[in-house]
């Protein structure tokens, strides 16, 4: 398998799981921050790999290419489906992964995509952070009495949360207001996977140049 990402981006959810699972994968880094996206290696135009030139994107080895982060992450921990980063097919407790997936795409993700756009005005911005502040009391209500999104356990979702609301040097967020949600951020971010992740893109920053943002602080 192939996976594109891109550091710093949600691609890096994919690339912690493949490293929990110990699949064996290749990762093509994506420059997202020119236009057009590049493959960095090769320079090639990312479009050429993915039509939606976003990414992630998982070449599968049969050719195949999947996209949609959400999807992907299913279909890696589908490989291993003794893993518990994803409850098994049909059990109530997969669809309750499978709802945080999509809220952590739909309301938390595209939410502070938004916070970042550099042309948005200053007033549409601020409706953004009333938006993620209520997503975001939420999931810390929701992390009061568990670890994890779902319970005990870290799945597939706690990953994909976990890299949009604070991988450094790119979104940083004021977890303060939310103690919970900084207790599970801390908690994740001591899991060997994201310290291998870390380790693996600290030379592929060197080659792409990262917009400077504002600290955003969810009010």
């Amino acid at each position: 398998m192939i996976l594109y990402a891109s550091p710093l981006a949600c691609s890096g959810a994919a690339q912690m799981i493949l490293l929990e699972l110990g699949l064996p994968h290749d990762v093509e880094f994506v420059d997202i921050y020119v236009q057009p996206h590049v493959v960095i290696d090769d320079k090639g135009l990312f479009v050429g790999v993915n039509p939606k030139n976003s990414v992630p994107a998982l070449r599968l080895d049969s050719g195949e290419l999947l996209t949609e982060i959400g999807v992907i992450l299913q279909y890696i921990a589908d490989l291993q489906p003794n893993s518990r980063l994803l409850p098994k097919t049909g059990s109530l407790a997969r669809y309750r992964v499978m709802e945080w997936l999509s809220y952590v795409g739909s309301d938390v993700h595209k939410t502070i995509g938004s916070l970042f756009h550099p042309h948005m005005p200053e007033a549409a911005k601020e409706i953004h952070r009333q938006n993620l502040n209520r997503r975001l009391t939420y999931i810390e209500q929701r992390l009061a009495d568990q670890p994890y999104l779902t319970g005990e356990t870290f799945t597939v979702a706690d990953a994909y949360l976990f890299v949009m609301i604070g991988w450094e040097p790119y979104f940083k967020f004021d977890l303060t207001p939310y103690p919970n949600l900084t207790k599970f951020h801390e908690r994740v971010a001591l899991r060997s996977s994201y310290m291998r992740v870390r380790q693996i893109i600290a030379p592929v920053l060197e080659h792409v140049k990262l917009p400077v943002f504002p600290r955003v602080e969810p009010r």
